[in-house]
């Protein structure tokens, strides 16, 4: 055992890049008929570091370049006010962002691609220095219910 949470410290690191779905509900999901999946929710800020704004046309401009070819099937973009501590300026920003949230089954190969590819083009188009990432595993379901 103590092996074992000695050597965690060592090994967490080598599955940062893994996506490794967990469902917490699997009965409840088989329950209510819904799948597993990941629910992946990006957080993108909107202001360059000269304090210029990233403004809606660029926003969708991005949005329709790279996040729609790969997620087709759909997702929900949020508009949120975002605080982060700026390691480089020692302080901390608040700025308006935006969350896209994704739900997608957990046996898509190409998730980890996708994903690190929007977040690449944001940082690099827009200067950024990062954009956050949160992946959970959960059930769901887009299909029709009937109505009694």
């Amino acid at each position: 055992m103590k092996k074992t949470l000695l050597l965690l410290p060592l090994t967490a690191p080598l599955l940062g890049g893994c996506i490794v779905p967990v469902s917490v509900t699997p009965n409840l999901c088989r329950e209510i008929q819904t799948r597993d999946g990941l629910q992946i929710r990006l957080m993108f800020g909107l202001s360059r570091p000269d304090g210029s704004i990233i403004d809606g046309d660029d926003w969708q401009n991005f949005v329709d370049s790279e996040i729609t070819p790969r997620f087709p099937a759909g997702f929900t973009v949020i508009d949120a006010q975002g605080q982060w501590y700026d390691a480089a300026g020692h302080r901390i920003t608040r700025e308006a962002s935006r969350i896209v949230w994704i739900v997608a089954p957990s046996s898509d190969r190409n998730l980890q691609p996708y994903l690190k590819a929007i977040r690449q083009a944001y940082q690099k188009r827009f200067s950024q220095q990062a954009v956050g990432l949160a992946i959970q595993s959960g059930c769901s379901s887009f299909e029709n219910v009937p109505v009694e």
